[in-house]
């Protein structure tokens, strides 16, 4: 049995759910912008919350709902990147994510795309983006590869210092900062953050059942 046969379904070009401890190479490298997509005032606004004594715990509920919304949805609002890691490398596979987008400017080493550990050297080549296409408009994006690097180690020359042959890097999010995420999505984030300031107690509860239906056009069906 291949490794891909334990990752990759073939015949929909999708990864499976990392969650379920299948698929562990999908790494996590930075927001663009650390600013939240609901500031603190937008939500006292909606709280009708004056003062500055609950600052604190408000940006608290902004951040765990903003991470429920975004867990909801299978997507980032505000830009990330990523690395896809891989050992074989297959002609089409998924990113994971929607709202895909490549950056191919600076150094080898920050430009998205296809990096890979060459047989000489012990540091990662970037692969042009010449040799492949994506799909922009699927859902989560897909990516196919018209040439693959013929001088990439294989897996035998692993080591434990290394962390696989082949990673591809990319951003997804509707954009850098705040002005760029759907105004449905900030007040998802607002009501479940309001429904968290005003039940403070644990208990058994689904999202508000407005904010669902604000997400529910902007979910990622992986």
């Amino acid at each position: 049995m291949s490794y891909l046969d334990n990752i990759f379904d073939s015949n929909t070009y999708e990864y499976l759910n990392p969650s379920q401890n299948r698929y562990g190479n999908l790494e996590f490298i930075e927001l663009e912008n650390a600013n939240q997509v609901v500031t603190t005032a937008e939500l006292k606004s909606q709280l009708r919350v004056d003062g500055s004594t609950e600052d604190t715990l408000l940006a608290t509920y902004i951040s765990a709902a903003t991470q429920m919304a975004e867990h909801y949805c299978n997507r980032h609002f505000i830009t990330a990147k990523y690395k896809l890691w891989f050992n074989e490398l297959p002609n089409k596979f998924s990113l994971y994510y929607p709202d895909v987008t490549f950056t191919f400017t600076g150094a080898d080493a920050a430009k998205d795309g296809l990096h890979y550990l060459a047989a000489v050297g012990s540091t990662y080549t970037l692969f042009a983006n010449t040799n492949w296409y994506s799909n922009q408009n699927t859902n989560p994006c897909q990516v196919t590869f018209t040439t693959k690097p013929s001088d990439a180690i294989s897996t035998s020359d692993l080591t434990g210092a290394t962390n696989g042959i082949y990673y591809f890097q990319f951003k997804t999010g509707f954009g850098d900062t705040a002005s760029d995420v759907p105004n449905a999505i900030k007040q998802a984030i607002k009501l479940i953050a309001a429904d968290m300031y005003y039940f403070r107690e644990d208990r058994k509860r689904q999202f508000p059942m407005a904010s669902e239906i604000l997400l529910q056009p902007y979910k990622c069906y992986q």
